[in-house]
């Protein structure tokens, strides 16, 4: 087992993007709770989630965690945790506190007792009666929530938003944490165009532009670990040389960032240049009402002014008019906003489809999210049509047996993510109900609808349409991975004798936005015939309602015995039969 109970700290509603770093980092076995998330480390996994982390806001070592009623439960118990084994007999160890619907509510009081008990604690080993504390700083923090106590010692020092590139700030400057957790929150990826045309001091663009890159965020900084003295120094400079290995080459689409003011632009470009990435990023003066774009798909993400601490409220609202005004006609853009005014969908002019609460410091912000229709994926040269790699009834079986392992996690895409969103938005749209129960980021839907048990496929609007999504299930039916599946037109699903049946089905989705008593016979990659039942085919539109394919999903389908046209019907119990 990992040496230390670590905890990475977190912004109210950022919890989720820091375990999905965490889980892309390779940690296993996560516990989020508010503001935190809990996992297994050693000194390697310190170094590294400190350098690598660009949502979090610090790496805590949990010493303990007990119930703490009263005063005498929090003494004892705090001395009796191995302090010894942490705090050197010079250790600096000032002790932080807050209380939280707790019996103890006395911070004073708690913090106190706790370094009276680390005290005690420390004498007991170092046979010592006064420490110096003249060595390292070891920062204790205790946390009460409803008596029960939390004793942390902090590895990283200054907050991870310090990321070391931003000595000067404009007003009212958002986190670097927080600008991070924002394009973690979007579908941008570094194929396509982002824009912040409310700059500011330049901290949406140059996170951006480090995820681009995939720069470690502290690359640049020190954390006080580092001068631990059981803390193997070698340790860091291994980390810092992996990190230093895995960055990206230059961004072939710059980051645009526009605002109004002079010398928040210069503050950009000088941020830009001290995190290493003023190459990636094109800063310009210029009003939100002259932003244009000739490029076809890509990614607003912006902080505007809210009208709390800056900006007249009047002037707030005419710019978010604007805003909308211009980015009316970007169809296939994606647009996101944080902000902590309530009436910005009125004044932007549409409803968000998502919106997320996060605090921007100690202010309540929503972030509303217009995600828009993924772009096309490069479509492949297909084979000739009676070459694909489906079998007629007759023909000999494939040589090779599917392997599901194959299908591996193509969710995690960001594509697949946004695709997901519109698959699922779409199906509430014309239905009336949800696909799948709507909780959670977009990411967390995606994986949900991936793994889903029934089946879910959808085609673009291609005159011969393509299909561009299967979830699981219906790669593991069709006997594809999901590289296959998404470069073969949808109608060889079906056989040639069976496709203008198909055909009508969805042209008559198509006049009336779904149908959902579908029957139809289909065939796998390797040759097997199948029936499916009570299909449910939609319409996709993406979030302008403008048409971008049709899906479809069932759970009953029934195997078809060779040279038999019809099938038995479904089990009894409803439940799929897996081929």
């Amino acid at each position: 087992m990992s040496r230390f109970h670590l905890t990475a700290t977190a912004t109210f509603g950022l919890e989720a993007v820091v375990a999905r770093e965490l889980e892309q980092l390779g940690y296993g076995n996560l516990r989020v709770t508010d503001g935190r998330v809990h996992f297994r480390g050693d000194e390697i996994d310190i170094a590294r989630c400190n350098l690598w982390l660009r949502s979090a806001d610090r790496i805590l070592i949990c010493v303990g965690e007990f119930p703490a009623p009263d005063f005498d439960a929090l003494f004892d118990q705090t001395k009796a945790l191995p302090w010894a084994d942490l705090l050197p007999i010079d250790a600096k160890f000032p002790v932080a506190g807050r209380s939280v619907q707790s019996a103890l509510h006395s911070v004073p009081a708690v913090q106190g007792c706790v370094k009276k008990a680390v005290v005690e604690s420390l004498r007991s080993r170092y046979q010592r009666f006064r420490f110096e504390e003249s060595g390292s700083l070891y920062r204790i923090e205790v946390s009460l929530l409803k008596n029960l106590a939390s004793l942390t010692i902090d590895t990283s020092g200054d907050g991870l938003h310090k990321r070391g590139y931003r000595q000067k700030v404009g007003a009212a400057p958002l986190r670097e944490t927080m600008a991070a957790g924002l394009i973690q929150l979007s579908y941008w990826n570094r194929e396509r165009q982002l824009v912040d045309p409310f700059c500011g001091s330049g901290t949406i663009p140059i996170e951006a532009a480090l995820i681009g890159r995939n720069i470690a965020p502290g690359i640049a900084r020190s954390f006080v670990a580092e001068d631990w003295h059981w803390f193997d120094r070698r340790i860091w400079k291994e980390a810092r040389a992996e990190a230093r290995d895995l960055r990206k080459p230059r961004l072939t689409l710059p980051v645009l960032g526009y605002d109004h003011d002079y010398g928040a632009i210069k503050l950009s470009e000088r941020g830009a240049r001290e995190a290493g990435v003023a190459a990636d990023i094109e800063f310009r003066i210029q009003e939100l009402s002259d932003f244009k774009s000739r490029q076809e798909y890509g990614v607003i993400i912006t902080n505007p002014p809210y009208g709390e601490r800056l900006g007249d409220p009047v002037e707030v609202e005419a710019a978010y008019r604007v805003l909308g005004r211009v980015t009316s006609s970007l169809e296939t853009w994606s647009i996101y906003a944080i902000t902590s005014n309530r009436f910005f969908e009125k004044h932007f002019g549409r409803r968000a489809p998502r919106r997320r609460k996060l605090f921007n410091g100690k202010l309540e912000c929503q972030y509303y999210q217009y995600p828009g229709p993924p772009p096309p994926r490069p479509e492949e040269t297909l084979p000739a049509d009676d070459q694909v790699n489906l079998h007629q009834a007759g023909d000999a079986p494939a040589a090779a047996v599917f392997d599901p392992q194959s299908i591996g996690d193509p969710w995690q895409s960001p594509d697949w993510i946004e695709h997901a969103q519109m698959l699922l938005d779409s199906f509430e749209w014309f239905v009336g109900r949800p696909l799948i129960p709507r909780s959670g980021d977009p990411e967390e839907e995606a994986k949900r609808l991936f793994e889903s048990p029934m089946i879910v496929v959808s085609h673009g609007t291609q005159s011969d349409p393509i299909l561009n999504y299967g979830n699981r299930a219906a790669m593991t039916l069709w006997e594809m991975d999901a590289p296959t599946l998404t470069s073969m037109p949808s109608r060889k699903t079906a056989e040639p004798m069976h496709r203008d049946e198909r055909a009508q089905m969805m042209a008559r989705a198509a006049r009336d936005g779904f149908v959902s008593d579908y029957r139809g016979i289909r065939i796998s990659s390797s040759g097997k015939r199948f029936q499916i039942h009570q299909a449910i085919v939609w319409n996709l539109v993406n979030s302008s309602m403008k048409p971008s394919g049709q899906a479809a999903t069932f759970t009953k389908w029934s195997p078809i015995s060779e040279n038999t046209e019809t099938s038995a019907d479904p089990s009894p119990d409803g439940n799929p039969r897996d081929q």
